[in-house]
Parts: structure tokens; C-alpha cells; sequence
């Protein structure tokens, strides 16, 4: 099911209908299941979270403007109650002293925090991106999001490959000093 067919889904719920919603339960759970897994330190815990994201989605859906990005607001509110049940079982297995269970939710732990300096780096990036001027950034699209050769990058740009290289370097330079600056904000 794609995000506008899901947002239909939501609109009908948002409207009232309450069968509407387990057909977006239906629609949901697999990915929800599948971004839990890659977190949590257990299957009872992805259940847990699983049932508490789906409760508070249900009781909060009002809110949701639809816009095509409801499976990634669902998965906003699943992670936050994530974050929120490793904290309490890594508080829970530093009192018990279960050294193997303390390796798993501390992995959970930094699984998470991986994600969200990840997420924060490609942010940092987009924002690098669009600051660049115009020829500069059609530079690295073609460069790096069309994979396009230095050979093929000047035939196409009528300069020389020598051009190419060294423009190519000073702009790497200067997406490095915005995303340094952008770091340090």
C-alpha cells in the first residue's frame, strides 16, 4: 500500500470510522515490526512497543496531517517509545548485574543512536547541498547521483577533465567546511 492509499486510510479513521483503523494496522504492522527488530533488544520488547506505538497512533491520529508520511510519523512515535523502554531495561539490568543482558540492551542502545547521528549527518548534508551555487551542486549531482565519469562530466560540460577534477575537489572542500560548521551549531 502506498503513503496516499495509507493517508485515504487515516483520513476515514480521522473521520470517524474506527474499522478503518485496523485496515491500517494491517497495513503498517510489517514495517513497524521490521524497524522495531533492527533496535530491540528482544522480540517481547518489539511486541511491547509494537502495542503501545498502534494505542498511542490510534489515540493521536487526529493529529496527523496527511501528507504522505504517515508510516515514518508512526515510526517517530515507535521509536520514541523504543527509546523509552531500553532506557528503562538498561536502568532494570545495571541493578540486576546480568552482564549478557546489559551487552544486548546497550547494542539496542547505540543501534538507535547510530541511526539518529546518521540521520542527523545526511540532514547536515541536504542543508550543505542546497547552500551550494548552482553549477557547483549540478556538479555533484552528476558526479555522485547520476555517477557520471570525470571523462563524461566534461564532455558533457564542454571543459576539460582537469576542469572537472579540480572543481570537483574545491567543492568536496566546500560541503566539508559546511558540514563542519553545520556540526558545530
Amino acid at each position: 500500500m502506498n503513503e496516499t492509499e495509507l493517508d485515504q486510510l487515516v483520513e476515514r479513521v480521522q473521520g470517524g470510522d474506527r474499522d478503518a483503523f485496523g485496515e491500517v494496522v494491517y497495513a503498517i504492522r510489517k514495517e513497524l515490526r521490521i524497524f522495531l527488530s533492527a533496535h530491540a533488544s528482544s522480540i517481547d520488547m518489539i511486541e511491547e512497543v509494537l502495542q503501545s506505538t498502534l494505542v498511542v497512533c490510534y489515540e493521536n491520529i487526529g493529529k496527523y496531517e496527511r501528507r504522505g508520511t504517515f508510516l515514518s510519523w508512526t515510526k517517530g512515535i515507535s521509536r520514541n517509545l523504543l527509546l523509552k523502554e531500553i532506557k528503562a531495561r538498561s536502568r532494570y539490568v545495571t541493578h540486576e548485574e546480568d552482564v549478557l543482558e546489559r551487552i544486548v540492551v546497550d547494542a539496542a542502545m547505540n543501534s538507535l543512536q547510530a541511526q539518529d547521528r546518521e540521520e542527523a549527518y545526511v540532514e547536515r548534508l541536504r542543508n550543505c547541498l542546497t547552500k551550494l551555487p548552482g553549477e557547483s551542486r549540478k556538479l555533484i549531482e552528476q558526479r555522485y547521483f547520476n555517477k557520471l565519469s570525470v571523462r563524461d562530466l566534461a564532455r558533457l560540460n564542454s571543459r576539460t577533465e582537469t576542469w572537472i577534477a579540480v572543481n570537483l575537489f574545491r567543492v568536496r572542500d566546500m560541503l566539508k567546511d559546511c558540514m563542519m560548521k553545520e556540526a558545530a551549531s
